[in-house]
């Protein structure tokens, strides 16, 4: 049995099933379907229904014809000569996001799983021997969950319900297994693990879901579409690196066999942006898939997709502009509102984002000084950390930063002037080389955001890196951004050719939909999240 089947008996629905299959293929159609093309989205087609009329009467049909496919979501007999069932098809969420929209409060969106709700996703259709003729014996052979496509004309039931008259139908794709919850399952609601791992079931069941990863796509397109605005250009850089580098975390390694070699898969695109400006595209951006080889959380997952760009002539001041810019561009243009709500928090994208150094929010939300170490390392030990894990006291400070700050960062911050040390690339404070020109943006508890004003001096370049590997090397320190005791000194060479005055930033892309459909863990908005393999039971 499946994970996606809950109960027992899953050969005997199929045997049902196929025994409607052979009764479709035996009449003479294909029961795994054939090119349909319909007009009309089962949403849009929604808006051609007459108004109602009389009550107690059906509404007169729409002169227009419509052309409708999706799945089937129940089917109702009522009599010999007349069936009932409902269609639905992708725009279902966009009819979850417009009801979620309309929702005034937390309550309200919680009844959007409510009958009358989904009612509206879909449309009813009124299958009637009269009107299909020989088409009707196809719908005694369709289950639930079944692939059609249908011809008909909009209009009201006498109860006023929108409903497609079907005059034509066709099958599109035979369903051999039913749905979870008609396989004896006690509700529609489906296990995260069968969630993430069956993902077709979760979106085949909710639509909730489906919306989630419609808006996906649609945040991708509108952070194109605003940079594109903006005279950037879309790059692609390798995502195998033969030396690692830009940003700080362990790798995955692989060899080429040809080469004879050992390469990492990228943890960041930084460090070939950057070349990029040297040669002179002044403004690039690229939307990569990057990997890193760390540990699985509600907010980490090995595989992950950002968005990384750099501007020529500009620093990370002009960038929390131009962050700010962009999320409401977003939440214009793809959410339709500046109002997001995550869990218990409502968070408002019109009002001014905070700006904060990182020892001033240590100081404000955790009442310490960065440079009292006994203070320091005495509220590590409360926190339950080990001073002797830690190589430094910079790295137990920036522990208990984590853990004292982060909580208390909900509306939309950019921590400012981090320590040197965390940021090997940034340029520094001039009146403060311990600390750097770069922020981090926080919303709802997460870092969603890191951009630096550029380090563009080669030879203090190379001094950090040297810097980065002996700390590395000293600690043992594998997530130290440095693999194998080497540096990347082809990108110290091309600063010595001349990168400009510039500011870079990444942010997360699927953080960034956490963010915009009020999910809390991070495998809900990657269709396909890194899982440990299925267990299969011996016996």
């Amino acid at each position: 049995m499946g994970a996606g089947q809950t109960g027992t008996g899953s050969d005997q629905y199929r045997a049902a099933r196929d025994a409607k299959r052979q009764a479709i293929a035996d009449s003479g159609r294909d029961p795994h379907g054939q090119r349909f093309s319909p007009s009309h989205t089962v949403l849009a087609a929604r808006t051609l229904a007459p108004a109602a009329g009389v009550e107690g009467e059906a509404s007169p049909r729409s002169e227009e014809v419509v052309r409708l496919a999706g799945r089937l979501g129940n089917i109702r007999k009522a009599g010999s000569k007349l069936r009932f069932a409902t269609l639905y098809d992708r725009s279902r969420a966009d009819a979850f996001m417009e009801q979620r929209r309309a929702s005034v409060d937390v309550d309200a969106e919680v009844e959007l799983e409510a009958a009358e709700y989904k009612k509206q996703r879909g449309v009813q259709l009124y299958l009637e021997r009269e009107a299909l003729g020989d088409d009707f014996a196809l719908v005694t052979q369709l289950d639930l969950a079944d692939w059609v496509g249908v011809v008909g004309r909009m209009g009201r039931t006498k109860t006023g319900e929108i409903t497609c008259f079907v005059e034509s139908l066709v099958i599109l794709g035979k369903c051999m297994l039913p749905p979870p919850h008609q396989a004896g399952a006690s509700t529609s609601e489906l296990s995260p693990e069968i969630r993430q791992r069956q993902r077709y079931l979760d979106l085949m069941m909710s639509d909730q879901s489906l919306a989630t990863f419609l808006m996906r796509s649609r945040l991708i397109d509108g952070i194109r579409r605003f940079f594109a605005d903006r005279d950037f250009v879309e790059v692609e850089t390798p995502m195998m690196h033969s030396i690692l580098g830009g940003a700080s975390a362990r790798p995955f390694v692989t060899h080429h066999n040809a080469l004879d070699m050992d390469l990492y898969l990228r943890i960041a695109p930084e460090l070939h942006l950057k070349r990029l400006l040297v040669g002179g595209l002044e403004r690039v951006f690229e939307i990569n898939r990057n990997f890193r080889n760390e540990g699985l959380s509600p907010r980490h997952n090995p595989e992950f997709t950002m968005i990384e760009w750099y501007q020529a002539y500009t620093d990370h001041e002009e960038l929390m502009d131009l962050t700010e810019a962009l999320l409401r561009h977003l939440a214009d243009h793809v959410l339709g509102s500046r109002k997001l709500q995550w869990g218990e928090y409502s968070i408002d994208l019109d009002a001014p984002f905070r700006r904060i150094a990182y020892d001033d929010a240590l100081r404000e939300f955790a009442g310490l000084e960065y440079s009292d170490h006994a203070a320091v390392t005495a509220k590590a030990k409360s926190l339950g950390l080990d001073p002797k894990d830690f190589a430094t006291y910079d790295r137990l400070a920036n522990e208990v930063w984590e853990l004292t700050v982060e909580p208390h960062l909900i509306s939309p911050t950019f921590i400012t002037d981090q320590p040197t040390w965390l940021t090997p690339l940034c340029r520094t404070q001039p009146a403060n080389p311990e600390r750097t020109r770069r922020f981090e943006l926080f919303i709802a508890r997460m870092e969603l955001g890191n951009a630096y004003s550029e380090l563009n001096d080669p030879d203090l370049q190379r001094q950090r890196f040297h810097q980065q590997l002996s700390e590395a090397e000293a600690a043992d320190d594998d997530e130290a951004g440095i693999a194998d005791g080497r540096i990347d000194e082809d990108y110290c060479t091309a600063l010595d050719y001349g990168l400009p005055y510039c500011g870079g930033e990444g942010m997360g892309i699927d953080r960034l939909v956490m963010l915009f459909t009020g999910s809390t863990s991070i495998r809900d908005v990657i269709l396909f999240p890194t899982m440990r393999p299925e267990q299969v039971a011996e016996g």
